[in-house]
């Protein structure tokens, strides 16, 4: 009997110790916190990019170039680290919903002596960071402008007035004679070899009967638009300290109509202006630009990639 005692005791005494002898289980609640933080995260990047997305549309509305500080500033506050997520985010939305994409402006050639000279001590000291990439800082030159343009990515089908037409606002007829007249001005520059003296812009213009006004503006005041939004640059030559002359004035292609219009929209606007181009003319207008034909597969591959695009665009929509 006493035996049978004991044996019951330590019976319940073993069902009293086995709950602290289970295995422990893995708490679900970190993991469904670490995915809810993930969507967090996600979604916070995807609405950051959409408000990039409205700053582009809106700078570009004004021809205003999108700095990268102020993207950073206005748009990602204090993120300002995730500009290359952020930004490769709002690249991928722009060409698959809208059909554009942000476009680096080149850097601004560099035309007085003294720009010249500082350009090549940058170039300098970038060969030196290249031989010896202990002397790399943060005082190393930037390559970039570090401003960006929107620019269109459909295929050249789809570029059409009636698919890409002028904005409303001031009005069609007078934003279409805009695009027209700057269009034709860069043309001619790019064409004069990337020069054009005053003197033959002036007579130039008077051909064209816009040497007063362009449709209800001054010209003077177009040519200074043209110029502050980027798309002629004007260089003035002033004689040295003491000496006697004048000041020589060109005119230049500017750093956004290098982007927005390109040697392609140069092509496009010659072959419009003289209908069917004969063999020669292709060889002198391609001499004038110092063009040489792209390869064919080049050019396909270019326009697979944006009749690729188009399609992505088409099945975005679907979706939604």
């Amino acid at each position: 009997m006493p035996s049978g005692r004991r044996r019951a005791r330590d019976e319940s005494d073993d069902d009293e110790t086995q709950p602290t002898q289970r295995r422990p289980r893995y708490d679900s609640d970190d993991e469904g916190a670490n995915s809810e933080a993930n969507g967090d995260a996600q979604t916070a990047d995807d609405q950051l990019a959409k408000k990039l997305v409205r700053h582009a549309i809106s700078c570009e509305y004004s021809r205003t170039p999108i700095r990268r500080d102020g993207i950073k500033e206005k748009v990602l506050g204090t993120q300002g680290r995730s500009f290359k997520r952020i930004f490769a985010l709002t690249q991928k939305q722009l060409r698959l919903v809208w059909g554009m994409e942000l476009r680096e402006l080149p850097v601004r050639e560099k035309m007085t002596l003294h720009e010249k000279r500082k350009g090549m001590a940058d170039l300098l000291l970038l060969i030196d960071v290249a031989n010896h990439p202990a002397m790399a800082s943060n005082a190393q030159p930037k390559t970039g402008s570090g401003s960006y343009i929107l620019v269109s990515v459909l295929p050249t089908a789809y570029r059409t007035a009636a698919i890409v037409a002028p904005s409303r606002a001031p009005g069609i007829e007078d934003e279409a004679t805009y695009v027209a007249f700057y269009t034709l001005i860069v043309s001619t520059i790019w064409l004069s070899g990337g020069e054009l003296s005053d003197q033959k812009l002036k007579r130039f213009l008077e051909r064209l009967n816009s040497d007063r006004n362009v449709s209800t503006e001054k010209t003077e005041m177009v040519l200074k638009k043209m110029e502050r939004q980027g798309y002629v640059v004007r260089r003035v030559d002033r004689p040295p300290v003491g000496q006697d002359g004048e000041s020589v004035v060109t005119w230049h292609v500017g750093t956004r109509a290098k982007e927005e219009i390109g040697l392609d929209g140069v092509q496009g606007m010659v072959r419009e202006v003289y209908g069917d181009m004969t063999p020669e003319l292709e060889k002198k207008m391609k001499a004038s630009l110092r063009v040489k034909d792209r390869p064919r597969a080049d050019a396909e591959e270019e326009q697979g990639d944006a009749t690729q695009i188009a399609d992505q665009s088409v099945a975005v929509d679907d979706e939604e």
